[in-house]
């Protein structure tokens, strides 16, 4: 009896934990690399869908595996458990595009990595031999860093134990009587060695070299499916591809950072947007390419069970605008070119925690540290209502769809009087009521 009601207890806790383990179902999927314009995107498609969407003329990997997918409630959408199960599949892909005749795809061996330039767009992808030049090539990069890292250990135990060995030098010396200025002028002149940096010519590396299908196609729908080693077509793995591209781009966001709120930067995508501000802190803008795709394609193409809508249209972040200027006007009289400069995040002293963005000082406060943002500063003051800028291009000419407005919105002090003229219809409402429920009571 007793080892009944342990074992009813024992249910009682872990029923529901049990209850709230998914279910994983096995099934066969796609698993989708795409470039979505800025990056690239993981994404997978199962069973449970039947389209996979990809951009237009851009290098996008798909592979295929068998593993178990189950649905996830806490962030609603659909997940894979490839540590249990992750059976890779050898084969080609079939892709039969409308009204054509059908072609085979074969696995290639491809790596891709973004290096280093002035801004972060500089996305490559190598295929066959040269993936392998590629990833080797990261690699000896990454060899040489250890080699001297290794070297500056070595270095730097040396320079310590001489530092120590000269500072006791010193000090028996002292306690003899002996002049030691000779002495304290070589420890000062010694330095210690230099630390070996990280190789910084990628912005992402390399992955190591992998094999997929690699699709490059222009807009429109396909049709493919999974053929196996026996010539098979694969169960479940036929799918709608649909291919779609950028209805604008090129257009002109900016990202904007208050300056008592530099955690919290709010984007501003369309020249019609009006920023209002109360013009107690300064604005730091950051301008933004950005391209214009259908929201329900770009949406499932980031994630392929996302829900979007198919008649909006929405811009998407791309990257930063290299050396543009910003010509501000105040209440549409003085106007100003400003320049793109560094600044430095500092966090306020006091009980009042906070942050402020100060100018970045490389050779002051800020040595041997980085810029935290480079943007353009515009001055906001109570005594400018309006402020209206856009972006200038390298020639000076100005951006199309770059123009915005911000405005300064004043405390009246008329505000009392304004909010007893708001009260006042619900103040005579209350007095009729009162004189009807009295006069019926009567």
């Amino acid at each position: 009896m007793k080892g009944l009601l342990v074992f009813f207890f024992i249910f009682i806790l872990i029923g529901p934990i049990v209850a709230d383990v998914p279910v994983r179902e096995e099934q066969f999927i796609y698993s989708i690399m795409a470039f979505n314009g800025r990056d690239y995107s993981r994404t997978f498609c199962g069973e449970n869908s039947d389209t996979i969407y990809l951009i237009a003329d851009q290098d996008n990997f798909i592979t295929t595996s068998k593993t178990l997918v189950y649905y996830w409630p806490i962030t609603g959408d659909w997940k894979t458990d490839t540590r249990s199960l992750n059976y890779s599949f050898e084969g080609t892909l079939e892709l039969t595009e409308k009204r054509r005749e059908s072609r085979i795809i074969y696995p290639e061996r491809y790596t891709f990595y973004n290096v280093k330039g002035e801004y972060e767009q500089n996305w490559k992808v190598a295929m066959g031999d040269e993936a392998d030049k590629a990833w080797q090539h990261y690699q000896g990069l990454i060899d040489e860093y250890w080699q001297a890292t290794y070297q500056y250990e070595q270095a730097k135990m040396a320079f310590d134990l001489m530092v120590d060995e000269l500072a006791m030098k010193i000090t028996e010396m002292r306690n003899d009587g002996i002049d030691v200025t000779g002495l304290v002028e070589k420890l000062k002149r010694l330095g210690p060695p230099e630390s070996p940096k990280p190789p910084d010519d990628y912005i992402v590396p390399p992955m190591p070299v992998q094999s997929a299908f690699i699709l490059n196609l222009p807009r429109g729908e396909y049709n493919i499916c999974f053929i196996n080693e026996d010539s098979a077509v694969m169960e479940s793995s036929e799918k709608r591809v649909v291919v779609f591209e950028k209805r604008r781009a090129d257009g002109i966001g900016f990202e904007v950072i208050p300056g008592d709120k530099w955690t919290r930067p709010v984007e501003s995508k369309r020249s019609s947007s009006v920023l209002y501000v109360n013009g107690t802190t300064d604005l730091y803008l950051r301008p933004f390419f950005q391209d214009e795709y259908n929201d329900l394609y770009y949406q499932r193409m980031i994630r392929n069970d996302a829900k979007g809508n198919p008649s909006l249209m929405n811009w998407v972040y791309i990257q930063q605008v290299p050396g543009g200027r910003i010509e501000v006007t105040k209440n549409n009289h003085t106007s100003a070119i400003l320049v793109e400069e560094p600044f430095y995040v500092e966090q306020t002293k006091g009980s009042a925690l906070g942050y402020k963005i100060v100018p970045f000082d490389p050779e002051g406060a800020h040595k041997d540290r980085d810029p935290s943002l480079i943007a353009f500063k515009i001055p906001i003051t109570r005594e400018t209502s309006l402020i209206k800028f856009e972006l200038l291009d390298n020639s000076g000419l100005n951006m199309a769809g770059s123009s915005r407005q911000v405005r300064v919105i004043i405390k009246s002090r008329w505000q009392p009087i304004l909010l007893v003229l708001c009260l006042l219809p619900l103040l005579v409402m209350t007095v009729v009521r009162m004189i009807r429920s009295r006069k019926y009571s009567l």
